[in-house]
């Protein structure tokens, strides 16, 4: 077989190690044993004689070396150890995949001297160490194309050298241990059109040389430490269609050049020390070019001033997040025009005013989170035309009026959150038609009445609080079954009842808190077989009996708050087994 220029035996079931002797097909061109169960070192003879040469005149010839050999695909096995410094000598190897395996130790520098090679793939192979600036040094890997080297333990800086490796077209050096900057060199790779270094260590700017690289289609730095404002020169990369600088420590605006990048898709700058305004017009062009744009994350960041009304010539939007910023004034009513958007999020600001009705246009919405500003007048009955809503969150601003009873059109919604505001009047009955409803807040309201019928006909709801509001009468039967219970609060107001008979067994119950209201009759000794139960609450209502002792059958109870009643008789031995109970 030392004729043989194709072994192919990929994809198989294949364990043990890989046979030394192969290094004796001198004249192997092609070697795949990829995604197999082979282990063990990679044998060193691949690249080098096995101890057997000829001499010619006064020069030694290396006779058994696998010099032909063009592609190597070793990926997806579980091989270990090193890689053998003699593959630098396979000169004529185009192709070498290593990739997730569990190898270990660093990089060779000898790789640079594969003056052929254009994929190299190690990344998922545990690997350690500098990136070896050789591999740009030596000046032979010319025609590299592809560096994949993410997901090892790689640490130190990316070499300047890099620079070098000008038909490199994708660099991936993500989720390693990287540090120092980003070297200006990098600027030399005009033909990259992907570069990956997110999840590393690195700092300092991002180098403005990174502006001359006119074919990057993706360009990902997140989850870094880099600082220093975003430079303008990035506004050159008009082929770019994502940009990832998110989780790190950028500051100053975000430069108006963003918008000469037409073809871009994806923005995400969250997460960073971001000030100034969202720029409503940007330099040569203006919002209303990124025609394509569907993503853009601010969140997190330093941005002030208003939500600009330009943002609705974005209609291709399916992502607006601006939360946790410094944004004032109202929302523009040209918001109603993004109508392909199914997430917005603009919670923790100081937005005021009202809720502009257009917002009913938007019918791709998901999740609308508008959480903890200063809005205030009705929540716009225009709210209900949302049909595709799963989560509509208003807390925590300055809602007042009453709830929109179209809101039971809502039949998608899961998540609804209206706690910490100013409204009144009852609960619509119509919130009982939302049977896929998980979480329902209502607390720290001015509402009043009964609680509705045939809330939790659903089955699904786990989050229920309507805790100081000016609620009154019985607790509906609906809810007393309600065998989905999480988390519950009603303390606060004035709700009346047998308790014994108002509320069952909720076996995945975590906290319940029924105090200050005027529930009156004997605790049940159901409560005993709420297993789950972290903190029990009814203070201050007219209870009246003994403590059943089954509470103490509850070992997870960390609270449990009985006083201000008319309770007779012992505390239970019980008791004794509530060894997890600790105090506010």
């Amino acid at each position: 077989m030392k004729s043989l220029e194709e072994l192919m035996l990929c994809r198989n079931n294949l364990s043990g190690s890989i046979p030394k002797d192969l290094g004796e097909l001198t004249k192997l061109k092609i070697l795949y044993l990829y995604s197999n169960q082979l282990s063990g070192p990679i044998p060193a003879e691949i690249g080098k004689p096995v101890n057997r040469s000829y001499s010619s005149g006064n020069r030694q010839l290396d006779q058994w070396k696998m010099k032909s050999l063009v592609e190597l695909m070793l990926n997806k096995n579980n091989l270990s150890g090193p890689i053998p410094k003699a593959l630098g000598d396979l000169t004529e190897l185009t192709i070498l995949y290593l990739y997730e395996n569990q190898l270990s130790g660093p990089i060779p520098a000898e790789i640079g001297k594969m003056k052929s090679l254009v994929k190299l793939s190690l990344q998922r192979s545990n690997l350690s160490g500098p990136i070896p600036k050789d591999l740009g040094d030596v000046g032979d890997l010319t025609e590299l194309t592809i560096l994949h080297l993410y997901e090892n333990q790689l640490s130190g800086a990316i070499p300047a050298e890099i620079g070098k490796l000008v038909n490199l077209v994708e660099i991936d050096l993500d989720t390693n241990q990287l540090t120092s900057h980003i070297p200006p060199e990098i600027g030399y790779l005009i033909n990259a059109k992907w570069l990956y270094a997110y999840s590393n260590e690195l700092s300092g700017p991002v180098p403005a040389e990174i502006g001359k690289m006119k074919s990057l289609v993706d360009l990902s730095l997140h989850n870094n430490n880099l600082s220093g404002p975003i430079p303008k020169s990035l506004g050159d990369l008009t082929e770019l269609t994502i940009l990832y600088l998110n989780a790190n420590q950028l500051s100053s605006p975000i430069p108006l050049e963003i918008g000469k990048l037409s073809n871009l898709v994806e923005l995400d700058l969250n997460t960073n020390q971001l000030t100034g305004h969202i720029p409503p017009e940007l330099e040569v062009t203006s919002l209303c070019d990124l025609t394509d744009f569907t993503n853009l994350y601010l969140y997190e960041n330093q941005i002030s001033g208003p939500i600009p009304s330009e943002i609705g010539k974005l209609t291709n939007l399916v992502v607006v997040s601006l939360g946790i910023n410094q944004l004032t004034g109202h929302i523009p009513l040209e918001i109603g025009n993004l109508i392909n958007a199914k997430f917005f999020y603009a919670f923790e600001n100081d937005l005021s005013g009202p809720i502009p009705a257009e917002i009913g246009k938007m019918k791709s919405l998901e999740t609308l989170n508008l959480q903890r500003n200063n809005l205030s007048g009705p929540i716009p009955s225009e709210l209900g035309n949302l049909n595709k809503l799963n989560d509509l969150v208003l807390s925590e601003n300055q809602f007042t009026g009453s709830i929109p009873a179209i809101f039971g059109n809502l039949t998608n919604l899961q998540t609804l959150h209206l706690h910490t505001n100013k409204l009144s009047g009852s609960i619509p009955k119509e919130l009982a038609y939302l049977d896929n409803l998980r979480v329902l807040t209502m607390t720290q309201n001015q509402l009043s009445g009964h609680l509705p019928d045939q809330l939790c006909q659903g089955g699904k709801l786990e989050n229920f609080t309507v805790a100081s509001n000016k609620l009154t009468g019985p607790i509906p039967r609906s809810l007393s079954n309600c065998s989905s219970f999480k988390w519950v609060r009603f303390n606060n107001n004035s709700f009346i009842g047998n308790l014994s008979e108002a509320f069952g067994i909720y076996p995945e119950l975590q906290f319940i808190d029924l105090s200050d209201n005027n529930f009156h009759g004997e605790l049940s000794s159901n409560w005993g077989k709420c297993e789950n139960l972290i903190d029990l609450r009814v203070a201050r209502n007219n209870i009246s009996g003994s403590i059943p002792p089954e509470i103490g059958n509850i070992q997870g109870l960390l609270g449990l708050d009985l006083s201000s009643n008319h309770l007779l008789g012992q505390i239970p031995k019980e008791f004794g087994r509530l060894t997890s109970l600790t105090t506010d």
